[in-house]
């Protein structure tokens, strides 16, 4: 009878045993499991937060895209033509990189209405504020001189 007690016994201390490992088991995974959805939130507001200063700063920072760069080209804004399509061309002619930080930039200095049509020579180097100023008073400047 002492070795059937004996049995009985040594099997209830290795179920007690494997029922600690699997509840430590639990416990571990689920830490894990939240560590790792943690760390997944935090890096997104990390990269929400870095795309939105640098989209601001790009609005009103003094930015360009190629800052050293003496080439120039010709950008042609057509008649009727949108903001956003004028951002558009401007990236496409590689003289910003982004076109909504400048549709945003027209929006915030309120000069959609004064952007003349025609073909403009821009550059790279220069930042939104002197590009809206060519492409916005070019008129303006033709009749002071008349």
């Amino acid at each position: 009878m002492s070795d059937n007690v004996k049995n009985k016994s040594k099997k209830k201390k290795k179920k007690n045993t494997d029922e600690i490992v699997r509840k430590w088991l639990k416990r571990c995974a689920g830490f894990t499991g939240s560590l790792l959805i943690n760390l997944i939130i935090v890096f997104l507001i990390i990269k929400v937060f870095s795309y939105s200063f640098n989209f601001t700063y790009s609005i009103f920072g003094d930015v360009a895209k190629e800052p050293i760069s003496r080439d120039y080209k010709v950008i042609e804004i057509p008649a009727d033509s949108s903001t956003l399509e004028i951002a558009t061309a401007l990236e496409e002619g590689e003289i910003i990189d982004d076109r909504y930080a400048f549709f945003a930039k027209i929006k915030v200095k309120g000069c959609a209405n004064e952007i003349v049509a025609g073909q403009y020579g821009l550059s790279p180097s220069m930042n939104f504020d002197e590009i809206l100023e060519i492409i916005c008073h070019q008129n303006q400047d033709e009749e002071e001189e008349e």
